[in-house]
């Protein structure tokens, strides 16, 4: 019975894991733990994927073992205050458990009458040891990058780095250990590093009363989520001017028609049956054009321009490779190389809006940045990560909005969830009237 008990503890927790998953995907119209698997291996990848399992069924095992047994143990050090131990030992005989723990259980009423509490602080200390290892390597190779995938995938997480390493730091120190508290301090400071900076004010004049105001909402609708009307409801809620959509299917596309009444000016693409991008503008859309970013898979970004005061606006809307074999990867780095070219010639001022597939601390990212002299939205106003909703402690920042010099950033926040995988992105921003 006890070994049984373990079983379903060890089983339990990777188990709820991938429930969660599961719950969250059937809400967008899927269903099975098959789909919890293959959302892993998109956001992980899928070495890592299985080692989380793993990890997560010996932690659920260690914990059984040391809960079980400990308690059973205290539980007859306490009756053999009332009752024989002849009495206790022929008990524990009939008890429906393995051979290995009645022995351990006979053997502690014999010869240790008086048994200790259990220790939680011993039973932790090796748990939380493990923890702030991990968290010390993954922070430092996450600034390696450029080296390897699985680097590069490490360097999304400093937000959750920053978290654990907080939580192991205070339980260093209530058990009082220097050489664990100075690591947990070191891999705090190593994340802080990071990510401080984007919730530092930006040093961008402020916008004055001379200015064209333009909101972009960007939002991934996740081509599987049939949620339409809350997408809808969101672009009438927060009165964009330009709405621009990814992972639009051919569904999506008829859906989201309803917004010409307020949108007249439309441009969409339709890759396949199932992904697209749209943009909805109440802005005139010039020149429009379909710029083939990766020929392995035929991806595009959306190239058109606007009108603002008489001044042209070049508008990108892309969406990247996902990153998740040796091939994608680099079809999504080279996808980053095309984009900085052909940004990088522009003379006009430029937005480039979409689905980067990579947060603000990838190498891959960062070039991209320098290259193009480009500034994300979110400088000033925090990381605002905003995928994957189904799995919250891993939230990243990979959707972006990222402007040129000429504009000033008024606000950028993260919207409510509409039934994707994605969070809406919000910018607020300015250019001046020039005469």
């Amino acid at each position: 019975m006890d070994e049984i008990i373990k079983k379903v503890i060890t089983l339990a927790i990777p188990g709820s894991y991938l429930w969660m998953i599961k719950n969250a995907t059937v809400q967008a119209g899927e269903s099975g733990i098959w789909t919890a698997f293959i959302k892993l291996n998109i956001f992980f990848g899928n070495y890592v994927t299985v080692l989380i399992v793993i990890f997560l069924g010996l932690a659920a095992y260690y914990l059984s073992e040391v809960f079980i047994d400990g308690l059973l143990l205290q539980y007859y050090q306490k009756r053999l205050q009332l009752d024989s131990a002849e009495k206790l030992i022929d008990e524990i005989d009939k008890l429906p458990i393995y051979l290995p723990l009645k022995i351990q259980l006979k053997w502690s009423i014999l010869h240790h009458p008086i048994h200790k509490e259990i220790n939680f602080r011993k039973i932790m200390r090796p748990v939380f040891i493990l923890i702030t290892i991990f968290t010390a390597l993954f922070s430092l190779i996450s600034y390696l990058g450029q080296f390897h995938q699985i680097f590069e995938l490490t360097s999304h997480f400093k937000l959750q780095y920053l978290i654990i390493a907080c939580c192991t730091l205070f339980f260093w120190i209530i058990i009082r250990k220097k050489i664990w508290i100075f690591v947990s301090l070191g891999c705090i400071l190593l994340n802080l590093l990071v990510i401080v900076p984007w919730y530092l004010p930006s040093s961008q004049i402020i916008a004055g009363d001379e200015v064209n105001k333009i909101r972009i909402l960007q939002l991934n609708v996740f081509t599987n989520n049939q949620q339409y009307n809350r997408a809808i409801a969101l672009v009438k809620k927060e009165n964009p001017d330009i709405a621009v959509f990814q992972e639009v299917s051919e569904k999506w596309a008829e859906e989201l028609k309803v917004l010409r009444q307020s949108y007249p000016y439309v441009f969409h693409f339709q890759d396949n049956r199932i992904f697209g991008k749209s943009i909805y503008s109440k802005i005139p859309l010039e020149n429009q054009n379909i710029k083939i970013i990766s020929k392995y898979y035929k991806r595009t970004s959306l190239v058109t321009e606007l009108k603002v005061s008489e001044k042209p606006i070049s508008l990108i809307v892309t969406h990247l490779a996902v990153p998740i074999t040796r091939v994608s990867f680099q079809v999504r780095n080279q996808e980053f190389a095309v984009l900085a070219n052909y940004v990088s010639k522009l003379e006009s001022p430029v937005i480039v809006v979409g689905d980067f597939n990579t947060s603000l601390w990838s190498p891959y990212y960062q070039q991209f940045v320098e290259k193009t002299g480009l500034r994300n939205g979110r400088r000033g106003f925090g990381i605002q990560p905003s995928w994957p909703t189904f799995l919250p402690l891993f939230y990243m920042p990979i959707d972006h909005c990222l402007v040129s010099s000429e504009f000033q950033v008024l606000n950028s926040r993260i919207g409510e969830n509409v039934g994707s995988d994605h969070l809406p992105l919000i910018t607020d921003v300015a250019i001046p009237i020039l005469e």
